[in-house]
């Protein structure tokens, strides 16, 4: 099967790896470097060891290589993940797979419009179309299959209220971090005895102002305007913590946070919207719900990322209408562990897959069904599937990388991990 694999991270990158061992033809396309969104931040250390980041199939090759890995208890940073993924391409088995500095322009299906044969097998009888965008021009080509594994970090969400621009958000756009900057290294001058505004209640908001709250014990200067959408919970804390939570280190991020809360150089504001942005002689003023307005340095917008729609726009997909995520069935699926969970869309706590019993309103799926799309041979894995669930985890992504050749094949046999995985 001739497989186009959209995306040089760590699951696009897994996915690549794993069709040229199953036997199939893939091409991986990055239109930057591969594992390049993992560099831009590179600073962050994830909330999971390396023993949930990397896959018994990679594990597996680059131990035979003679390769000297980390240990498995370690949690690794963005930098240290993209240098993984740089080993990876680097195997025999993924030699002529991979396209780096090469762009998906579109995707069609060839000769076939988007409102032709609804729900009807005859689409799959038709190849994907993608126009391409490399070093050497744009070009046409053909694919039995397409796995979309580009990620969120691109399409970050608004600060604004309701989820959408605030007056000045878009044309100050560029002098907002919406990723998380590197307080402690390149960023520091911008925080150290500055004032710092940050808008979101996730994890992103809580790596930020723990980084800045180190700055603080070293400067009474360095202070911190939080603004919080939604309330505390009934107990006053920001972040609700699972005893169980697997990523233990996302646990201990959120202790942490809830201390900062109340700390005298950081003003919490509790639901609380960003109205408007204005900028001058080089600062913010940051108009809030409260009737207040904000004087500050900087502005780290930490509202989440959402899913681009565009690659799918004249396939059958439509966007789920709460999180944006292209499978239903999925986000169904988070949505209803979330409210049992008793957390929030976004949070990050609801896909655990080794301790999390399906609610009872949600069919017992196989987990490939999770997966299906109406588009025949087009499957979105990783966090992109997830929309704006902030739940998901690598693991969890390797597993869809299985399912989704399972399905593609329709082999349901197809195991290269093994079955303790």
């Amino acid at each position: 099967m001739k497989i186009a694999i959209i995306g040089g991270g760590p699951i696009g990158v897994e996915a690549a790896l794993y069709g040229a061992l199953a036997g199939q033809d893939v091409m991986l396309f990055e239109r930057g470097r591969i594992g390049e969104n993992l560099r831009s931040w590179g600073h962050v250390r994830l909330f999971t060891k390396w023993e949930r980041n990397r896959s018994p199939l990679s594990l597996r090759l680059l131990s035979e290589r003679g390769d000297s890995l980390a240990a498995a208890e370690v949690c690794p940073t963005g930098d240290e993940l993209a240098d993984y993924l740089q080993r990876i391409i680097s195997l025999p088995a993924l030699r002529s797979h991979i396209v780096p500095q090469c762009e998906i322009m579109s995707i069609t299906r060839d000769c076939t419009l988007k409102s032709d044969f609804w729900n009807d097998a005859r689409r799959a009888r038709s190849p994907f179309r993608l126009v391409t965008k490399g070093i050497g021009g744009e070009r046409v080509r053909y694919f039995d299959a397409v796995i979309d594994a580009s990620g969120v970090y691109t399409s970050p969400n608004f600060a604004g209220s309701g989820g959408a621009p605030c007056p000045g958000e878009s044309s100050l756009k560029n002098s907002i971090d919406y990723a998380i900057p590197d307080v402690s290294g390149r960023d520091k001058n911008r925080f150290w005895n500055k004032h710092a505004l940050i808008v979101g209640a996730g994890h992103s908001a809580a790596s930020t102002l723990l980084a800045i709250a180190d700055l603080m014990q070293q400067s009474s200067k360095t202070r911190v305007t939080w603004v919080v959408r939604r309330n505390s919970a009934s107990t006053g804390e920001i972040y609700r913590l699972d005893p169980n939570d697997i990523a233990s280190g996302r646990r201990k991020l959120g202790e942490r946070a809830n201390l900062l809360a109340k700390h005298p150089q950081v003003d919490l504001r509790l639901q609380t919207q960003v109205q408007s942005i204005e900028k001058h002689a080089g600062r913010f003023v940051v108009r809030l719900s409260d009737n207040t307005s904000v004087d500050c340095d900087t502005i780290c917008a930490h509202t989440g990322f959402r899913p681009d729609e565009t690659l799918w726009r004249e396939l059958q997909i439509a966007p789920h209408p709460a999180t944006g995520a292209p499978a239903w069935q999925l986000a169904d699926y988070l949505n209803a562990a979330n409210a049992k969970a008793g957390v929030g869309l976004s949070t990050g706590y609801a896909e655990k897959l080794e301790e999390f019993q399906r609610p009872e309103n949600i069919a017992d799926l196989d987990s490939r069904d999770l997966l299906r799309l109406p588009e025949p041979n087009f499957v979105v894995l990783g966090i992109k599937s997830y929309g704006r669930d902030a739940g998901f985890l690598m693991q969890n992504g390797f597993r869809q990388v299985r399912d989704a050749y399972q399905l593609l094949l329709n082999d349901y046999s197809l195991d290269l991990y093994g079955p303790d995985f």
